[in-house]
Order: structure tokens, then sequence, then C-alpha cells
């Protein structure tokens, strides 16, 4: 509802403060209003009942003890109380006049508003002076020998009782301020703190072989309903992963023997046989038996890796001759392509390792590099010493990765979304190469390149 209030990155807490900011303010101003203009009207209905309430007093004052009386009562008064007066005799001649200090600037009327007819008859009058900040409240009255007595009065003490209250509500409105903001932290440490926690705890889950969880101590209910649902549909998903891995490791091991054997005894008819179309149909089964091997030879290689328990033939191997050799042999298939291959040199380097199984990680690399770079693309092998050991890197100009695969592609069936439907491949090239790479104490990985793109890496350490 209050989305497009605010920048899309604004971060929510600071969402949260100024819509609670701005909601007291506007509650504040509504009150102060509100309350103000009450209490203006209220102090206008006083004033003038005063006025009116004053005038019969002095009139019977004067009726009582006559003018003498009225000076009398009229230098008593107080400063701010102090009322103004006028006696105007029945001929319009003003008889007597006691017009305070404060009272002089306004210009007091000559004449009622209406007449005034008989003894005991009113009027009033409000009346503003330029320069002057209160509003002179001015009554008459007809008294027994047909004299008109005025009297006025500002509405100065009005003005400060009402000055008095706004002073305290502005305190409360303050003071309501500080504490709408003790939503703000009961969101910030019960609801966006196990928010972040998440974050982390996914981040942390994408991790290949990651047991991470979401936890959340001191959320609020629906938060840690939430992270129990999703640990326990994780829980589930893993012992899936894991039971479906053990029945592909136990396959593959069962596999191997089998394959061994039909792979003999083709072999055995492909040799004997004097029919050709027999012979020919023995070589597309062997072709079919390679490929059925070749993938029992990678679950187990991976499986083995997996596990710390892949066997290295190791061996000094000189790494620009083993290269260089490879991307000679890939060069063909890159041109068939109309892709770009090269080989940017390095430091000559050896290294104690598996040379087949590099040769193999290598090729992994450049196989997906050769499969997902657009025609017209150019594909970089080089190499740089790191340490007492390589690194090893495949640049290519293809599509790149989607930030939220970069680790998952490394999982075994995982295939980012850039393969396209007649891309080959069942997702396991990638889970190789880094099997490989861990097995030698190394590591394998992968990024976007500045521009398009993406390369990827795999560090031999020295043995």
């Amino acid at each position: 509802m209050f989305s497009k209030l605010w920048p899309e990155k604004l971060p929510s807490p600071w969402r949260l403060s100024l819509l609670m900011v701005l909601i007291v303010l506007v509650i504040n101003l509504m009150i102060l209003t509100f309350v103000r203009i009450a209490v203006t009207q209220d102090m206008r209905s006083v004033n003038r009942s005063r006025i009116l309430d004053s005038l019969l007093q002095h009139a019977a004052l004067y009726t009582e003890g006559g003018l003498p009386m009225l000076k009398k009562v009229s230098k008593a008064g107080q400063p701010l109380s102090r009322n103004g007066l006028r006696v105007v005799g029945a001929t319009g001649v003003v008889v007597y006049e006691d017009i305070p200090e404060p009272l002089r600037p306004y210009p007091w009327p000559t004449q009622p508003l209406r007449t005034l007819v008989g003894k005991g008859d009113m009027d009033q009058q409000e009346i503003t002076a330029d320069g002057q900040p209160f509003l002179l409240y001015v009554g008459a009255i007809r008294l027994w020998d047909g004299s008109t007595l005025w009297l006025g009065r500002t509405d100065a003490q009005s003005r400060h009782y009402l000055g008095n209250i706004e002073r305290h509500l502005w305190f409360a409105g303050l003071t309501a301020s500080l504490m709408a903001f003790l939503p703000v932290m009961w969101y910030l440490h019960d609801v966006l703190r196990p928010i972040q926690s998440f974050i982390i705890s996914a981040e942390r889950m994408r991790l290949p072989g990651s047991t991470t969880r979401l936890r959340a101590p001191g959320a609020i209910p629906e938060l840690k309903v939430l992270a129990s649902v999703v640990n326990t549909g994780l829980d589930q998903i893993q012992a899936l992963t894991r039971e479906l891995q053990s029945t592909n490791d136990f396959l593959a091991h069962e596999l191997r023997t089998p394959l061994a054997r039909i792979r003999g005894n083709l072999e055995h008819l492909h040799d004997e046989t004097d029919n050709d179309k027999a012979r020919e149909a023995a070589a597309r089964g062997l072709e079919e038996i390679d490929r059925a091997t070749q993938l029992v030879q990678t679950l187990l290689t991976i499986r083995a890796g997996d596990h710390a328990a892949l066997r290295l033939h190791r061996q000094i191997t000189s790494l620009d001759s083993l290269l260089s050799n490879l991307v000679e042999l890939f060069i063909p298939a890159a041109e068939d392509r109309r892709l770009v291959l090269k080989l940017v040199p390095g430091l000559s380097l050896t290294l104690n390792m598996d040379r087949e199984l590099l040769t193999q990680a290598v090729s992994n690399l450049l196989d997906n590099a050769l499969a997902y770079t657009p025609a017209g693309g150019q594909i970089t092998v080089r190499w740089q010493g790191e340490g007492t050991g390589a690194l090893i890197t495949v640049d290519d100009t293809g599509p790149g990765l989607h930030p939220g695969e970069v680790e998952v592609i490394w999982e075994r069936y995982a295939r980012g979304t850039a393969a396209r439907p007649k891309t080959s491949g069942m997702g396991l090239g990638l889970s190789l190469v880094r099997s490989i790479a861990m097995a030698h104490g190394g590591y394998a990985g992968a990024q976007n390149r500045e521009g398009g793109g993406s390369t990827f890496w795999i560090h031999i350490p020295g043995a």
C-alpha cells in the first residue's frame, strides 16, 4: 500500500520510521488544530460572558454610588484583568474615562451597534487594531440616568491560557513521538534481525554439502513457524537427495562389471564374425557401452571425490605442455562452431599431479565453453602460478551465469539456466571438475566477467 511512497532501495527500518514520524506528526497537528479551535471558541464565549457580567456589576455600582464608586473600583483592577471604562452622559459628552495604556491603541466605538433605549439594554463589539496582537471585547449598557457605560478588555489572558495549553500539547506530542518508535525497535529486534539471519542461513545453505538450517530464536511466532516448516522441508529434500545419490553410487558400482563383460562379448563378436551387419552392430554397441562405462566411471570418480577417497596417480607433469596439447586438440571443434580458441601462455610450471584426471577436468571446462559460447565468440585458456601451485582459467564470451547459480552448477545433475534443451549432458561435468580439484587439495570456481561471459578456474596446489 505504501511501497510507492519510498525509493525501492530504502531499507525497511527507514520506511517504518518515516511512516511512524508521518503518522505521529499528522496526529499531533490534528490534535493541536482541533484543540485550538475548541479552546478559542470557548474562550470567546467566556470573554463575552465576562464583559456582560462586568457591565451589570459596574451598572449596579453606578446605581449605588454613582461615578465616584466606579472610579474607585476601576483603579483597583489588576493589570492583566484591568478593564477600560468610559461613561458617556445623556448629552453625548464623555464624563469619565479610564482606559489603561494597553487598550488605548484600539479604536473605541462612539456609538453602540444598536440603540440602547431602556435601562439595562446592552450591546457588544469585538475590535481589532493594526499592530496589536490581541482582540478587544467592548460592551455598552444603558444606565438609569440615561448615560452609557462602556467597558472593554482584551483577550490577553485567554491567549495566555491557550499558549499554556499548546505548550503542554507539544510536550505530549513529543513524548508520544518518542514512544511511537517502540514499535520500530520491536520490528528491528523481533522481525528484521531474524529475517537477516534467514538470509545469511540461506546463503550458507547454497553451498555444496551444507547442513545449515534457518534459526530464529528471538523471532515472532509466525517466523518461527516459517523456519520450522522450511527446515522440515529441507531435511526431507536432503534425505531424499542422499538416498538418490546412494542409489546412483550403488548402481554405478554394480554396473561396472556387467558392462565390462558385455563389452568383452561384443569385442569377441566384432572380431570373430564374418557378417558385416553383425560387425557393424557390434561396433555401435561398443560405442554405447563405452559411453555408459564413461558415465559410470564419472559417477564413481565424483563419489570418490566427495568422500575424499579418490586415488590419484601423481606424476611430475609440465602444465604448459599439457594445456598446449589440450587446446590444440579442441581447436578443430572450436573452428567447426566458428569460435576462436586461444591459449595465453604463462610461466613454465611443473606440478606433481594426476595428469589424466586434470586433463579430464580441463576438457570438461572446454566442453562447456564450446557448448554455451555463441558463434563468433572467443574462448581463452590461461594459467598462472599461485603460491607453489597453479591457477588454470577458462574464459568465454557466452551468456554468463545466473547470480543464483554460481555455486549450484557444481552440484550433481545441476544444469544452469543457460543450458539449452538441445545441449547434451547430464549435469555431471562440473561436479567431476570440482571433485578432481578437491582430490588434489585445490578448488574450482566460477564467476561472471565484466562485459559478458564467464570465467571458470581450477586451482591445483603444489604437492
